[in-house]
């Protein structure tokens, strides 16, 4: 069986191990390269092709997939890629973007007879790498079946949450909690220390207890160890998302919004502090304001 082409926009961080999955998977992969070539020229070494621009990148694969740095640069990208897309191409969208543009984007995309899907991912680089991400996809029920054999090839765990911009819905409601639960986390043990408390104790009391999740694990064990890396993703990203999500609590029930928009102006303010590089795991570091 042939299996189907594949152009990459967005190779970077999270990109790169997408494309590699997608490639070491057997399918034709071509990628758009834009400044930075450190991640891509291992995938071109690896076998897959580049494209010396958008437009012949869409007219050499059957599926395009985007992971951009958020909905405005998709937006943007779109006014090129839309044009182009032809009767049975596949847009799978895997950017954290807002859902409204999810769904215009599958509105234009039907009246050309092609298919859209939201398919945004949670992990970080190195479950990208190994093909252990979820993908979170919103569209037709009907082009799900292609759309999941395809994002499985770097996903351990794929979900149909319904129509086009229900995937994006599930991520940005996905990271009010992962992103307002490492804000908690870093003001209790920030203020821990400033209290004489035993981090590591108050550590084994959570992780034994109804505080314990992944996101307790995965930034604050490697903090009490003075790593601050740990969570590969940066302040600045995090900020986008819960202003997207955010957003979306407003527009569906602004009563519940208060707590959402606090955590939003938190993470906004340590971007205007010039902070938006760190990566959110900073914020458990002693050393920082």
């Amino acid at each position: 069986m042939t299996l189907q082409s594949v152009g990459f926009v967005g190779a970077g961080l999270m990109g790169a191990g997408m494309a590699r999955c997608i490639l070491a998977a057997g399918h034709p992969t071509s990628l758009l390269v834009h400044k930075n070539r450190t991640p891509v020229d291992p995938l071109l070494a690896e076998g897959a092709t580049e494209a010396k621009d958008l437009v012949t990148l869409l007219q050499g694969v059957e599926v395009v997939i985007t992971c951009l740095p958020n909905a405005d640069v998709v937006e943007m990208m779109a006014d090129a890629i839309v044009p182009q897309m032809r009767s049975g191409q596949i847009w799978i969208e895997a950017t954290t973007s807002r859902p409204e543009v999810s769904e215009r984007l599958a509105a234009r995309l039907a009246e050309r007879g092609a298919i859209f899907s939201d398919a945004p991912v949670t992990g970080g680089p190195k479950q990208a790498e190994e093909g252990a991400l979820a993908s979170l996809v919103g569209c037709a029920e009907e082009h799900y079946p292609n759309i999941e054999a395809l994002v499985s090839t770097y996903s351990r765990l794929v979900r149909r949450f319904g129509p086009a911009g229900r995937g994006h819905a599930a991520k940005l409601l996905n990271n009010l909690v992962t992103q307002g639960t490492t804000i908690l986390l870093a003001d209790a043990f920030q203020c821990a220390g400033k209290l004489g408390v035993d981090k590591r104790a108050l550590y084994e009391v959570m992780m034994s207890g109804a505080a314990r999740s992944g996101t307790l694990e995965k930034a604050v064990a490697p903090a009490l160890d003075g790593n601050f890396d740990s969570a590969q993703f940066t302040i600045e990203n995090a900020a986008k998302d819960l202003c997207y999500g955010r957003d979306l609590i407003k527009s569906l029930a602004p009563e519940r919004a208060p707590v959402v928009s606090a955590l939003s102006d938190r993470l906004a303010m340590l971007v205007a502090q010039d902070r938006g590089a760190q990566l959110v795991s900073a914020m458990l570091d002693p050393g920082q304001p």
